[in-house]
This record gives structure tokens, C-alpha cells and sequence, in this order.
């Protein structure tokens, strides 16, 4: 019973935390300073689990497929023309299906 407890108090901390930043942030707008880093956290991260994905394997480096790298370029091209990520995906995984099914 005593576990059930210290869950449930964790649980309701965590929970709490979280949820003071957008009770406590909601009518405030934040400093150019902040939004501008901000705005780049999706793209690092995104860059780090593909880059992560591709390159390693159990812990150790290794070198991706074929159709992996070439999905991995069409998708940064679709990225860099467009400016959108969506278009990673619509261009990356038919290139990635076309190449895995080809080879």
C-alpha cells in the first residue's frame, strides 16, 4: 500500500510540474530570445533520431542501406526546398519503399 502511495504522490508531482507551465505561461507571451531557440527544437530533434537511426546500431556505428541514405537525401531535399517537414515523410518513405522493395 505504502508503494501505491509514493506512485500516485510521484504521479501527481510530475503531473503537476507540467501543467503549471501552461497554467502559469497561458496570457504572457515570451521574449523573442526564447521563441527563437524554440522554433529550432523540433528540427534538432528530429535530425537527432534520424541521424541516431541511420548510423548506429546497438550502440556501435555503422553504415545505413542504400535505400536508407537515398530515402535520407530525398527527404532533405523535399525539407530544403519546401521548408516544411511534412514533406520529408511524402517524399522519404516512397523513395524508401521503392528502393527496399527494388533491392
Amino acid at each position: 500500500m505504502n508503494a501505491w502511495i509514493a506512485i500516485l504522490g510521484v504521479a501527481t508531482g510530475t503531473y503537476a510540474l507540467r501543467v503549471s507551465m501552461f497554467v502559469l505561461l497561458e496570457n504572457r507571451s515570451l521574449p523573442t530570445w526564447t521563441t527563437t531557440p524554440m522554433s529550432l527544437v523540433g528540427p534538432a530533434a528530429i535530425a537527432g533520431l534520424v541521424a541516431s537511426m541511420s548510423f548506429t546500431h546497438h550502440g556501435a556505428l555503422h553504415a545505413a542501406p542504400f535505400a536508407e541514405l537515398v530515402a535520407l537525401g530525398a527527404g532533405f531535399a523535399a525539407v530544403r526546398r519546401s521548408g516544411n517537414v511534412m514533406t520529408t515523410f511524402l517524399a522519404g518513405i516512397p523513395v524508401f519503399w521503392i528502393l527496399d522493395l527494388v533491392a
